[in-house]
C-alpha cells in the first residue's frame, strides 16, 4: 500500500489525515484523490507541493510502489 499524507486545507477539504491506496502512476493517484475528495480538495491541490518519499514529484507517469509515503503540502503560510 501506499501512505498517503494530507496537510493544511487538504486534510480539511478530505476530512482526513491520511489515506491508503494501491500503487500506480502518481497521476492515477491523485486522480483517485480528486474523485474521492471532491472540487475543493481538487482546487487545492492544484497548488500543493507533491512529496514522493521526500522527493518533490511532478511526473504523472512516474511510479509510485509499494511502501511509499506520499506527502501533499499545499502552501504554509504564517510565523513569526
Amino acid at each position: 500500500m501506499v501512505r498517503v499524507r494530507l496537510f493544511a486545507a487538504l486534510r480539511d477539504a478530505a476530512g482526513t489525515s491520511e489515506v491508503h491506496l494501491d500503487p500506480g502512476p502518481l497521476g492515477d493517484l491523485l486522480d483517485l484523490l480528486k474523485n474521492r475528495f471532491g472540487a475543493r480538495f481538487t482546487e487545492v491541490l492544484g497548488y500543493a507541493s507533491v512529496m514522493v518519499d521526500g522527493e518533490r514529484r511532478t511526473d504523472p507517469a512516474r511510479q509510485v510502489d509499494d511502501g511509499a509515503e506520499v506527502a501533499l503540502l499545499p502552501p504554509f503560510s504564517g510565523g513569526a
